[in-house]
């Protein structure tokens, strides 16, 4: 009997007893080997699985799902990038009493703040009049200083901010800092805990689970009524937040597979920079950071819609041996892009032996993938300082703060598209080498560009943005691939952690101009080699391309038991790369 589906056959018979799979026959002899042989014309067959067999790569219900999926990553880029505008620094002075309101602006700074906005000279203004004020304060100049109680803020460009309304400005203002660090450590948290939680509970229930203690905080966050109450929903926010990018980006790479898993992968991240520009017109529209707190959060709950439709990872349920669960998704998956699955397919779903072992962060430091969790740590601390630290130097360069963002959001997007084609052209990992290799000597030739070249450091830093940017959007790919199914979240979410402690980093490292202009992108630049040589001693796991496959045509004889880890169906410590 021969059943063809797709890129499967199964050929059996009761002389032979023999198995044959895309290329792969499989003689039950007495020495149980199996030989292997790649298909040079196809790049998808080194990489294909046991899912990929039954259901192909990539059709019409993986297309619905990744798209449907990787509109997670809005709600979430918005909860981290709000603050951009929820708490935006603007020009502010000294509150006029009541009965001064009608001074020019000018006047009234000029008289009484002569030592800046944070101080006020010290005279009884309730015993001034509009018509005295300038004889009476031209005499006072001399008068000793006192501290502001209250102040007022340029509406003008900004409108109402979380400075303002809780006066986070003079000896106030380091709590800025702690704010958005409140932020940021949730999302060091969530990055690593979604990723144990995922792979002990599933991606699906801990995906929708966080999108919705997200959907929740969001609301809450624009009814906040004091500062500490903002930090500690700031600090959940950021978890969940992380969270949810995480396991949903996971989830979307094992539903493809093949040269999909890199395309889909990157793609993933594209509504990333849509979510820059969105967030920049809610800003421009709305000028108060309730309003666009509330904006931005409510159209997440219409994803929760999708929790009950919202597809399990194949993958992570042969991981776990849930085998009806499975035969379930592959039976819709092939109903939808109408393939014909063979009969007893069941039998190819091969249980790995411990289908009830639990993994932990531990796991990503045993074995052979101790070097590639910490090399990866290190990629991913060198990329996000990079990242977020060049981003932040492009706002000092000046200019409208709307338009800047909207222009970074269209670069953004135009990196991660030419990246698709880059990579797999010559492959990950040397198109990451190469773009963290010219981010870092771009900072570092900020050094020696001439004194006054204001376009030559700016063409030297939105080389770096563009390079960095297209990184960032590739390195979640290349780090799901370092790691088998057990451990993909946990991988991506030591990354994400190493990216977390980054972020926090980068506030602090500006403050370091004062010592030296250029220094806080002469460390960036350092650190932008260090991530190309880390990369370059890594031992890479992902896919090759097409000219690396041709390099590599001769069959390769193979234990059975590497036949299981093809089909990327047994646990962690089972599963060879």
């Amino acid at each position: 009997m021969v059943v063809n589906s797709g890129n499967l056959q199964v050929s059996s018979g009761k002389s032979s007893g023999a198995l044959a799979l895309d290329g792969v026959k499989c003689e039950n002899g007495k020495n149980h080997k199996i030989q292997i042989c790649d298909e040079p014309t196809k790049e998808e067959d080194s990489n294909s699985d046991v899912i990929s067999d039954l259901t192909g790569h990539f059709g019409k219900w993986q297309l619905m799902w990744t798209f449907l999926l990787s509109l997670f990553q809005l709600p979430s880029t918005f909860h981290l990038f709000s603050f951009v505008f929820e708490g935006a620094s603007k020009d502010f002075w000294c509150a006029a009493p009541d009965h001064l309101k009608s001074i020019p602006l000018a006047i009234w700074r000029n008289y009484t703040q002569p030592s800046g906005p944070c101080s006020i000279v010290d005279v009884n203004y309730h015993e001034i009049s509009i018509e005295n004020f300038t004889t009476i304060l031209s005499d006072a100049l001399n008068e000793t200083l006192t501290t502001c109680k209250s102040f007022d803020y340029d509406m003008e460009l900004i409108g109402k901010t979380v400075i303002s309304e809780w006066q986070l400005v003079c000896n106030r203002a380091s709590m800025v800092s702690v704010v958005e660090m409140c932020f940021l450590a949730g999302a060091a948290v969530g990055s690593v805990c979604s990723g144990w939680i995922s792979d002990q509970f599933g991606r699906r229930t801990t995906l929708m689970s966080f999108a919705t203690v997200q959907c929740c905080i969001g609301i809450l966050l624009a009814f906040a009524s004091s500062l500490p109450t903002f930090m500690v929903l700031r600090f959940i926010s950021g978890v969940t937040s992380m969270a949810v990018l995480v396991v949903s980006f996971v989830l979307v790479v094992e539903l493809v597979s093949g040269k999909y898993r890199t395309i889909i992968g990157i793609l993933n991240l594209l509504p990333l920079s849509i979510a820059y520009m969105i967030i920049a017109g809610i800003a421009y529209g709305a000028r108060d950071w309730r309003t666009i707190q509330l904006i931005g959060t409510t159209p997440c709950f219409l994803l929760l819609l999708l929790w009950f439709n919202i597809p399990e990872s194949p993958r992570w349920l042969l991981a776990r041996g849930r085998m009806e669960e499975l035969k379930e998704i592959i039976n819709r998956i092939a109903a939808r892009n109408r393939i014909t699955l063979p009969d007893n397919y069941e039998k190819l779903l091969i249980s790995p032996p411990d289908v009830d072992a639990t993994v932990s962060i531990l796991d990503l430091f045993r074995g052979k993938f101790r070097r590639t969790t910490l090399l990866m740590t290190v990629i991913w601390f060198s990329l996000v300082l990079l990242y977020f630290g060049i981003t932040l130097h492009m706002n000092n360069l000046g200019g409208n703060i709307y338009t800047n963002t909207i222009i970074a959001g269209a670069v953004e997007g135009i990196a991660i598209l030419c990246s698709i084609i880059v990579v797999l052209k010559l492959g990950i990992r040397i198109n990451l080498v190469i773009y963290m290799l010219v981010a870092g000597l771009a900072c570092l030739m900020v050094n020696f560009v001439p004194d006054g070249n204001l376009w030559m450091i700016i063409t030297l830093v939105m080389i770096g943005k563009c390079t960095i940017g297209a990184t960032n959007a590739i390195i979640q790919t290349f780090t799901a691939y370092q790691y088998p199914t057990m451990l993909r979240n946990l991988g991506v979410g030591a990354g994400n952690f190493a990216a977390g402690v980054a972020l926090i980093v980068v506030p602090y490292l500006w403050l370091m101009e004062h010592i030296q202009i250029y220094l806080p992108m002469t460390i960036m630049g350092g650190f932008g080699i260090v991530g190309a040589i880390a990369l370059l001693l890594l031992h890479d796991r992902s896919p090759k391309t097409k000219r690396q496959q041709r390099a590599t045509k001769s069959c390769i004889p193979e234990q059975n038991k590497k036949v299981a880890s093809a089909f990327e169906n047994s646990a962690y410590k089972h599963t060879e790369s």
